[in-house]
């Protein structure tokens, strides 16, 4: 498969890059931003800790978000799907064992589902402060993923890729074929300018990612990275078809074609416990952060609701998770319903750089995750005091006055960011093995 023939696909992909790019480590390092808001070196745990506070926080302020209503069951079936996957990864990190992995996919499923979700009904609530939650969480669990995930511990582990390795590649590359020629088959009753046609080039747009990985080369970046970004194309397979099937069923008797798909995909580079014996070396759960920049900016609602919130309310939103019946979401809603239908432009259906849930999570230049740009949102972060008179505009913790996240530096982090999903620190303490700065592209795989 090659990469310009996606445009059979979307006509509309031509606006985007169609440039086969190598996804590699960077040869210069940027200095680190300094954060006005510090503390603890984060760790595997802590992360998980900070996930969990995130989704108390979304809890918290969900009152509005009606659990009976049909359209919004992706949305509190993914809260569902994050919490049990947090409650894996921890037994899993405390115990040491291959269940952290179970739990590291159900909850990037969740999140994934969450934060695609609540973009599409999040027009309904415009006072609503979810969303700083849901970036929250995102960052939570995307430092986790760049320092812990399993894609991080191969890339550690160094030496050349196994038998089994090339057979995994081999597997997942043939299978990348067979999602794309049915994806093919979908787009064509996606509704043009709608949330259906977003996520068909969402998913495009994750197969390009791949097919650019399958081009780097044989060695333990380039495998790395592709283990990566298979991660967030399964994701959103999963998180778009749960969304789809609730509220788009016309277009799910298309899409239904891709579920078989979706179970293929998640053998593709074998169970947990092969993943898992990437970390025989490696005892990352004593392993701390030490470049962690603006994370505890992003993540500053975990500190209101360690202030705000008591065990036992936070017992309770733990219990409103828990006992979530999507038996009884049936009702509609007229108002859900324009925003799941909402048609949009051009540009937000078919040439988003970034992916829904992507948008929704990162929330760059959109702090409190409404859908409005800081630019022309007058309370940037739904705390009900205009930003004229706001001293913390983003909510953050950190005064205006001293808050180094401006737009500039948020579009410098975004030109910054690489694809393979693992963080400058862990690809600068296992580099080297090989001319190239184990590129990936190393002859015979050393690197």
């Amino acid at each position: 498969m090659k990469i310009f023939q996606l445009t059979q696909i979307l006509a509309c992909l031509s606006m985007f890059g169609m440039n086969v790019q190598t996804i590699q480590a960077k040869t210069t390092k940027t200095p680190a931003k300094v954060s006005n808001k510090t503390g603890d070196q984060p760790g595997p745990l802590s992360l998980v800790g900070d996930m969990r506070k995130s989704l108390i926080y979304i809890v918290q302020h969900s009152d509005e978000v009606n659990p009976k209503a049909k359209q919004t069951k992706p949305y509190w079936l993914a809260l569902n799907a994050a919490w049990d996957g947090i409650d894996v990864m921890e037994e899993g990190i405390k115990k040491k064992d291959a269940s952290m992995i179970k739990g590291l996919e159900d909850t990037g499923r969740g999140i994934t589902q969450l934060a695609a979700s609540w973009g599409m009904i999040r027009g309904a609530y415009p006072k609503s402060t979810v969303g700083r939650g849901v970036s929250s969480l995102h960052s939570a669990y995307e430092m986790y993923q760049e320092h812990y995930g399993p894609h991080v511990a191969r890339f550690k582990k160094k030496g050349p890729l196994t038998a089994k390795e090339k057979a995994h590649m081999a597997q997942s590359s043939k299978q990348l074929d067979t999602l794309f020629a049915n994806l093919k088959k979908v787009n064509g009753k996606a509704r043009p300018k709608s949330f259906q046609s977003r996520m068909v080039h969402d998913i495009v747009n994750l197969i390009n990612n791949l097919d650019r990985c399958r081009t780097k080369g044989r060695g333990r970046l380039g495998y790395a990275s592709y283990m990566y970004q298979w991660s967030r194309l399964q994701n959103a397979m999963w998180a778009y078809s749960e969304i789809i099937s609730v509220n788009y069923a016309d277009f799910y008797e298309s899409w239904s074609i891709l579920e078989s798909d979706i179970e293929v995909m998640n053998t593709c580079f074998g169970s947990e416990e092969e993943l898992f014996e990437s970390y025989e070396s490696w005892d990352y759960t004593e392993d701390t952060i030490e470049e962690y920049d603006e994370y505890y900016e992003e993540t500053a609602v975990v500190e209101e609701v360690e202030e705000e919130v008591s065990e036992e309310e936070e017992t309770a939103f733990e219990e409103e998770i828990e006992e979530y019946n999507e038996e009884e979401a049936v009702e509609e809603s007229e108002e859900l319903d324009e925003e799941s239908d909402e048609e949009l432009s051009e540009e937000e259906s078919c040439e988003a750089d970034e992916s829904l849930f992507e948008e929704v999570g990162e929330s760059y230049g959109d702090d409190d995750g409404d859908g409005v740009d800081d630019e022309e949102d007058t309370d940037d972060d739904n705390d009900g005091t205009a930003d004229c008179a706001d001293t913390d505009d983003d909510c953050d913790g950190v005064a205006d006055e001293e808050d180094a996240d401006t737009e500039e530096e948020e579009a410098e982090e975004m030109e910054e960011e690489d694809c393979n999903g693992i963080s400058e620190e862990c690809e600068e303490s296992c580099s080297g093995g090989c001319e190239g700065g184990c590129s990936g592209g190393c002859e015979g795989g050393c690197c």
